[in-house]
């Protein structure tokens, strides 16, 4: 990887030698590994329970085990976990993004999304954006679509879940390094335009891979959901050594399962170290992929009518309030950027524009009419459309009716073509003995979809 280092970085070491004193941390792990054998050998409860319980060792004599408790006891008084915050070095140099970008100014500060009732579906990506990593982010951001079609079939005894997506950077040198070299892109969000706009404004540079620190970080920041009907996963994804930074990455997974969050290890042409083993003790699973590939399109018949319909789609949408203007403008620009990264995207997206996944209701009124606890009549009417603000309540309400009954006629062709081509694209790559080169969004297709089913969900015409 091509790493930039200013010399005042600090950078983690690997011990050199055998004969190296050891660390704090070190001794803490080790005592505590043998106070707790003790414990168990004496049928007392444990501190904290293990993933694997320890093989029994030598009973201690009494003297023993009380200088070890002390000593853990002093251990633990004096080792602290680091906590950082999230934070933007205002002073950065900008990166080098490789795909072009269309980009609408959001209005600041942005709204909280309120989450949706389970069943809810939850995908937190974090991404290396260290400067080795153009290829890995436009994956990202050209796949994004093909990750949220594959799960419009699922469902929870019945019902179809909500699908939130949050994103976070690692590893790049335009972040604070006191944080760490983390930042939170996007909380979770069921806006996947938002999700599709911080991507395409993501630069990479520098690189400085945290993967224990952005795991932890993200645990503990994210509004993650409860409850049945609930699959909570992660994603990172890098090409350096999974043991950098002060947070060990065992304890970063612990922290995850605790939470009930499973994490999948994504490694990008790196070298396995500790990647697999993450995902093992995560109870996800390690993908390697080629993050440079790019994805294979086969034009299908039903391509021209699925790009008109995902135009026309679009006058469905009535924007309202503050973020109206913004969220309509943002629709254009992601259309705009998927075109841009490539027709494969492009018919993605517009796909995704006819499954129960594709909501907007901070600044559709039709999508927004659906929330329980909306209100009409506290929207500002100077915010509608001009052809709205003279219109009555009862005016307005036929007339989000009509664009709503306008847009499940135009989903529901949009779903009928989808199948389709879905159809005619795989007996052509069977014809063509095609395969669908290791990318991040076949990494994620394929994963997620087993922990769906795992979780009790049902995929397609599973029952």
């Amino acid at each position: 990887m091509n790493r930039r280092d200013p010399s005042n970085r600090p950078r983690a070491q690997r011990p050199q030698g055998s004969d190296r004193f050891p660390t704090d941390e070190e001794l803490l792990a080790e005592a505590q590994a043998e106070v707790e054998a003790e414990l168990i050998n004496n049928d007392l409860p444990a501190i904290a329970q293990p993933v694997e319980e320890p093989p029994k060792r030598p009973r201690f004599r009494p003297a023993i085990e009380t200088v070890l408790l002390a000593s853990t006891a002093a251990l633990l008084a004096a080792v602290a976990w680091p906590i950082a915050t999230a934070g933007l070095r205002s002073d950065a140099p900008a990166g080098n993004g490789s795909t072009p970008t269309t980009v609408v100014a959001e209005p600041d500060p942005e709204p909280v999304v309120t989450p949706a009732v389970a069943p809810k579906i939850q995908i937190a990506l974090l991404l290396d954006t260290s400067s080795s990593m153009d290829g890995l982010i436009d994956q990202a951001r050209s796949q994004l679509w093909r990750v949220v079609n594959a799960l419009d079939s699922a469902t929870y005894h019945g019902a179809a879940p909500t699908l939130e997506i949050a994103v976070y950077e690692y590893g790049n040198d335009n972040l604070d390094g006191e944080t760490g070299w983390i930042r939170q892109v996007s909380p979770f969000t069921v806006e996947l335009d938002r999700v599709s706009e911080k991507l395409f404004a993501l630069q990479t540079f520098g690189g400085d891979e945290r993967a224990g620190q952005v795991i932890a970080r993200s645990i503990d920041e994210l509004q993650w959901a409860d409850g049945p009907g609930t699959l909570k996963v992660m994603y990172i994804a890098g090409n350096e050594s999974f043991a950098q930074g002060p947070v060990a990455w065992q304890d970063a997974i612990e922290k995850a399962r605790a939470k009930g969050v499973v994490v999948n290890t994504v490694l990008c042409d790196g070298v396995d170290d500790h990647w697999s083993a993450a995902a093992r003790m995560a109870g996800g699973k390690f993908m390697a992929i080629d993050h440079n590939a790019k994805a294979v399109y086969i034009h299908a018949p039903q391509d021209d009518d699925i790009a008109k319909l995902g135009d026309k789609i679009n006058k469905t949408y009535i924007g309202y309030g503050r973020m109206g203007d913004w969220g309509a403008e943002n629709q254009m620009a992601q259309d705009s950027n998927a075109a841009l990264s490539g027709e494969g995207s492009k018919i993605q997206r517009a796909l995704t524009k006819g499954t129960l996944s594709y909501r907007n209701p901070t600044w559709d009124l039709v999508d927004a009419a659906e929330d329980a606890g909306f209100n009409l009549a506290d929207v500002d009417k100077k915010s509608l459309p001009s052809e709205l603000q003279g219109m009555s309540e009862s005016e307005i309400d036929a007339f989000v009716e009509g664009k709503r009954k306008e847009r499940e006629a135009l989903q529901a062709e949009l779903r009928t073509l989808s199948k389709e081509r879905e159809a005619f694209v795989s007996a052509e790559l069977e014809r063509r003995h095609g395969k669908d080169p290791n990318r991040l969004d076949t990494a994620i297709v394929t994963s997620i979809l087993d922990q769906a089913a795992a979780a009790g969900f049902s995929i397609g015409d599973d029952e």
